[in-house]
């Protein structure tokens, strides 16, 4: 068993600052990555494959018409966003939605009319409101810039791939000292293990140790989402919550159960994306 089969993604496909490209299989759903990625599994839930984030459908909802993520292409006063139909995760479409006077700049608290994925809400072209918990406010969020094949951020964000097809930046962070802000976790920048960034995201759902989980961001903060292979008695479809582990450290792993090991998340002569995260892994069944 590869070690690289050991990180899920339902909801979230993270893109590569490699330039290895996200596609999406139409039937099931699953999105894979090309390069050293591996294939995420799809479920019933998400069997929708992804929107194109280069151009929306032709029922606009009576709002505008094709627009590109990438390029914010829309009329002035208007903005490229996903669109949804019902209050969910998953965008329909993308459209040129209206933009309100005076917006929001990314970092800002926003407000979203209706329900998350309605399109409308009080940030600046180029962001969206991310509203995960459904209580009509956020923080404006940036979409990254460039291409789907060379995504750009801030030099010290990486873009991720959200929604299964909408790109936003996030702030890298160190999964062993958990350095991001209240409500969020650093997970992976990508569902493969090895040569991964690590990025601050909100944190969906509380699965604590040992729980079941089905997203990258699923678990609690210090924790990941592994298979049910690599953690003892989950019997979970998806897969169950285990801790990071410091591999120059003592290992901390049999303590919470003998069969667990702290093994390396940088595996096969990969190298991190920096020296502070050389030392970041896994308590889990060695493979």
């Amino acid at each position: 068993m590869r070690l690289d089969r050991l990180v899920i993604a339902v909801l979230f496909v993270g893109c590569r600052d490699d330039g290895g490209a996200t596609t999406t299989d139409e039937t099931t759903g699953a999105a894979t990555t090309t390069g050293t990625g591996t294939t995420a599994p799809g479920t019933e839930s998400e069997s929708t494959a992804a929107p194109d984030t280069s151009s929306g459908g032709a029922d606009t909802g009576g709002q505008g018409g094709e627009c590109s993520i990438w390029e914010q292409d829309c009329p002035e006063a208007e903005k490229c966003v996903p669109w949804s139909l019902e209050d969910d995760l998953v965008p329909d479409d993308i459209r040129c939605c209206p933009e309100v006077s005076n917006p929001g700049v990314p970092g800002d608290e926003c407000v979203v009319q209706d329900y998350f994925g309605s399109c409308i809400d009080d940030c600046i072209e180029g962001s969206l409101c991310l509203d995960l918990d459904g209580d009509s406010l956020g923080v404006c969020q940036p979409f990254c810039r460039g291409s789907a094949e060379q995504p750009i951020c801030e030099i010290d964000e990486g873009c991720f791939i959200y929604f299964a097809g909408v790109p936003f930046c996030f702030p890298r962070c160190d999964p062993l000292v958990q350095d991001c802000p209240a409500g969020q976790g650093c997970y992976p920048g990508e569902e493969a293990v090895g040569g991964t960034d690590f990025l601050c995201m909100p944190t969906i759902g509380s699965a604590a140790l040992g729980e079941y989980c089905w997203l990258l961001s699923n678990c609690d903060p210090g924790l990941i989402c592994v298979t049910p292979e690599f953690f003892p008695g989950c019997d979970g479809l998806v897969g169950c919550c285990t801790t990071m582990c410091d591999t120059s450290e003592p290992d901390p792993c049999t303590a919470i159960d003998p069969a667990l090991e702290c093994v390396s998340w940088y595996v096969g002569g990969q190298q991190p994306p920096s020296p502070n995260l050389a030392n970041v892994g896994a308590c889990v069944i060695p493979p």
